[in-house]
């Protein structure tokens, strides 16, 4: 990994962050209208960590930057156990948590596929595409590419997922004012539920940084565990309070993994490393 002085993470979340509110400024100028302008700077914004990432390696003009960047990139390689970790712990806990939910009195009808997989109403395709293909490629590039590894550089694994997962969430909020969009979905059903998403999102970075790092940094891996993921949530008719226990179940998963493998969460940050 590159030493820390070649990363910078207050510009890249800056950067990030700031440009993900552009797509409500037409919510506020026109409520009512609007939509389709909206749809398409969230895509550009989706881009943007992508682009950010791109350009900061880059403009690094550091050749084992890049090079680093490419090798991570192109790293297919994946062990079996983190392979089955990646395919098997979604579809598994949702099952599982669609089970537990039946004992609270939710439809056995959860367990059917979904008659519809968009995540936007009124775009089925792209409503597809994005969560499926778009976004974990797009987002990954620049997540894992360059954001994760700048936190990395200066604190230890937990306190990067910890610190990610909280800016993971601010970089989500404008999509809560997108009509139709998911994260606007849930804010209508009820408060509790916009609660569980932003928990799950700590949840979600503690483990995928965990594969990831125990991958050897492959951004493959990450971008096929966040595809998984994303299916995972819409290839179902789950329903939302089971979403509730899915997250339940993932806290306890990382739990576990967090006390099983805590040196490799709580040891030193790569700078303090690489200056021993």
């Amino acid at each position: 990994m590159p030493p820390a002085h070649a990363y910078h993470p207050v510009w890249f979340y800056l950067i990030t962050i700031l440009i993900a509110f552009v797509p409500i400024v037409p919510h506020f100028i026109n409520p009512k209208g609007g939509q389709q302008m909206q749809l398409s700077l969230l895509f550009f914004v989706l881009c943007v960590p992508c682009i950010t990432a791109l350009a900061m390696i880059y403009a690094s003009h550091n050749e084992m930057f890049i090079q680093d960047f490419w090798q991570r990139l192109l790293l297919f390689k994946i062990s079996p156990a983190y392979l089955a970790v990646i395919l098997l712990l979604l579809p598994c806990t949702i099952f599982l948590a669609t089970g537990l939910s039946l004992l609270f009195g939710c439809s056995t009808n959860q367990f059917s596929i979904a008659s519809e997989f968009s995540v936007m109403k009124g775009w089925p395709i792209l409503g597809i595409a994005l969560p499926l293909l778009l976004a974990p490629i797009i987002e990954e590039l620049g997540w894992r590419g360059y954001g994760v590894d700048s936190l990395r550089a200066y604190f230890n694994l937990f306190s990067t997922s910890m610190l990610f997962g909280l800016l993971w969430g601010v970089w989500h909020l404008p999509t809560f004012f997108i009509k139709g969009y998911y994260q606007n979905q849930l804010w209508h059903l009820g408060i509790i539920y916009v609660i569980n998403f932003f928990v799950s999102l700590f949840v979600v970075a503690i483990l995928m940084n965990w594969v990831y790092y125990k991958t050897d940094r492959s951004i493959p891996a990450v971008i096929l565990f966040h595809s998984v993921l994303n299916l995972s949530s819409i290839l179902f008719k789950t329903e939302p309070f089971t979403k509730c226990i899915v997250t339940v179940l993932l806290c306890v998963v990382t739990i576990i993994v967090i006390v099983y493998d805590s040196g490799f969460f709580f040891g030193h940050s790569v700078m303090s490393m690489t200056q021993k």
